[in-house]
């Protein structure tokens, strides 16, 4: 009975020391540690960092709960980890001088990212490796949940006279993009710069797809800067320089884009874009600037040109094509389409967007906004051989035509993409077209 009360009162004391020790430690966490650790972060992070409460329990090893990090001028927090689990073991930091982790990063105002991560460090070569799960990030979310690795470690076999230089890989994966950045992290003039190549076999969306990408990458402070991009784009080539401002909870940006030979029918095929079953080859430059994820922000002018264009399956110029009561009308092939278009006030804007053939002209002014609805007049003028396909047409068309034997014309279009409304008015008929207006307004109500 005396070795078993030994034991059992060996045990409690055992168990009163570990619950001790696990007291005091957490004491010296909450009250010595905290401030330290802050500090610490605050310079290596160059930036004002808060931690919320460091704690301890055996299972789970060590705690951080709600590390926010300030932006570089501390006027509003950039990220917010929920929590940080460290789990060290003797084995690992005496042995291997390793310590390892999982951490989760929770949805804040500024950033709604989830992400959960397991990684390493290891205190003999200064390696740290990561392996994450990142969902809803913005900016990201129709590339879907993203799965990737991170790994920072010291440059090795270091050139005469070579200073020490830390290296940053990164890998992203999942079934909509395959993307590995390698980067070198350095110090000019006291601040730190990241710089490295981003190569990508594909980024594939609803909306586009990139292949063979390869660009440079800069992130200074938290300005990130991808310059010298250049893809394959629909049989063509993508060539983008671009800014954004990552110091700030709704970032700025600015694109300066230029698109060579894209074939539009393998584009509209793939796309959500646009309409199926149109085509031609478009050279395009775009420049953009705004807020991220703040449409109203975005202003922008674009340059297009699209040659040997067959553009009339989409939905807005068969309706063109029928209204004008003209059979052949829809085999019409644009020798050119050209023209500018600016953004701004969550609309496309167009003073002069011509469509040119060898019998008919096309030239769009007007607005499509964001939400599809659409306020344009296009003008238009054809030779009276295409007015001739028409039987009902070509009864009038000696009161049409101009002098130089064009018809011309214009169309108004309203409402929405899905369903526009076409108004047709003859420049110079006069009260001629009166007569024949009850019918075209007929003929335009059955397609309504």
């Amino acid at each position: 009975m005396r070795r078993k009360d030994r034991l059992l009162n060996f045990l409690i004391i055992t168990a009163c020391l570990i619950v001790f020790g696990i007291s005091v430690l957490n004491i010296f966490l909450c009250t010595m540690a905290r401030p330290l650790l802050q500090e610490k972060l605050s310079i290596i992070l160059k930036r004002k960092t808060e931690v919320g409460s460091l704690s301890y329990f055996t299972s789970r090893g060590i705690t951080i709960r709600d590390l926010v990090i300030w932006n570089v001028t501390n006027e509003h927090p950039l990220y917010h980890f929920k929590e940080l689990k460290i789990r060290p073991s003797i084995q690992a930091l005496i042995f291997e001088k390793k310590l390892k982790f999982r951490s989760e990063l929770s949805p804040t105002k500024n950033f709604k990212a989830k992400i959960d991560a397991i990684g390493t460090y290891n205190f003999k070569t200064s390696d740290l490796f990561i392996k994450f799960r990142l969902r809803n990030a913005p900016y990201l979310k129709e590339l879907g949940t993203l799965y990737g690795t991170l790994r920072l470690y010291k440059k090795p076999d270091l050139k005469k006279d070579e200073l020490p230089t830390d290296l940053l890989e990164i890998t992203f994966t999942s079934p909509k993009i395959l993307l590995v950045a390698k980067s070198s992290i350095i110090n000019n003039r006291g601040k730190t710069e990241i710089r490295g190549k981003i190569l990508a076999p594909f980024i594939k969306t609803a909306r586009y797809q990139l292949n063979n990408i390869n660009s440079d990458m800069a992130l200074i402070g938290d300005k990130l800067y991808i310059y010298n991009l250049h893809s394959d784009f629909y049989k063509g080539t993508f060539h983008m320089d671009s800014y954004m401002d990552l110091d700030n909870p709704i970032p700025p940006f600015s694109i300066d884009a230029n698109i060579k030979g894209m074939d539009v029918y393998d584009f509209s095929t793939t796309s959500s874009l646009v309409e199926k079953d149109i085509s031609g080859t478009c050279n395009a430059n775009i420049k953009l600037k705004g807020t991220i994820g703040v449409t109203n922000s975005l202003y922008g002018k674009s340059w297009i040109e699209i040659k040997n264009a067959n553009l009339w399956e989409s939905k807005i110029f068969k309706g063109i094509a029928t209204v004008l009561f003209i059979p052949k009308l829809e085999k019409v092939v644009f020798t050119d389409a050209y023209g500018v278009i600016q953004i701004k006030n969550s609309r496309y804007y167009t003073d002069n967007f011509k469509l040119v053939s060898k019998v008919m002209e096309l030239s769009i002014k007007g607005g499509l906004g964001f939400d599809n609805t659409i306020d344009s007049t296009v003008k238009i003028r054809f030779k009276k051989e295409l007015i001739q396909e028409s039987t009902w047409f070509s009864k009038i068309s000696s009161i049409l035509l101009e002098s130089a034997g064009w018809f011309i014309g214009s169309i108004k279009i309203t409402g929405d993409m899905k369903e526009p409304l076409y108004a047709v008015n003859p420049i110079g008929v006069g009260n001629i077209f009166d007569k024949v207006k009850k019918t075209i307004d007929k003929v335009i109500g059955i397609l309504q």
